[in-house]
């Protein structure tokens, strides 16, 4: 019984993990279901929906994270980086309301834990876009 509430509770904390890494991909995520919703409400077959619905998500992240961290101007920098915090902000709140529902606590404490995920998703987020990537250093490769 016990190994079970180790592994139970192992297994909460992956997916709130899970949880918090997909709220900082919100902004994408919502281009790209909101091209695929236009489009087919405009009568297009399911093949061209999922393909340009993920092509607009790709896409809206990669040139987020290019603006932000290029030598773009700093107006255009600033608005770009609080487009992605805003959006994995509000999905954090989301989360986090959803969460203290679960938990089954007062409503001020419900929105104190929404107002706390906000802010650690939106932290993730701006992490995130402004982290570099993801590569492997070899130091065989740079000799």
């Amino acid at each position: 019984m016990t190994l079970m509430l180790i592994l139970g509770a192992v297994a909460a904390f992956y997916g709130l993990l899970l949880l918090f890494r997909c709220a900082t991909y919100a902004l994408p995520v919502f281009a790209g279901l909101g091209l695929a919703f236009a489009l087919r409400d405009q009568g297009f077959g399911w093949m061209v929906i999922l393909e340009v619905g993920l092509l607009a998500g790709v896409s809206v992240h990669a040139l987020c994270r290019h603006l932000a961290r290029g030598s773009a101007p700093l107006a255009v920098r600033l608005g770009v980086i609080l487009m992605f915090v805003g959006a994995a902000a509000a999905a954090g709140f989301q989360a986090g309301g959803a969460l203290a529902m679960l938990a089954d606590v007062d409503l001020w404490t419900q929105r104190g834990m929404s107002i706390l995920t906000a802010v650690v998703t939106g932290y993730a987020g701006w992490r995130d876009l402004l982290s570099p990537g993801g590569g492997i250093e070899r130091q065989a490769l740079h000799s």
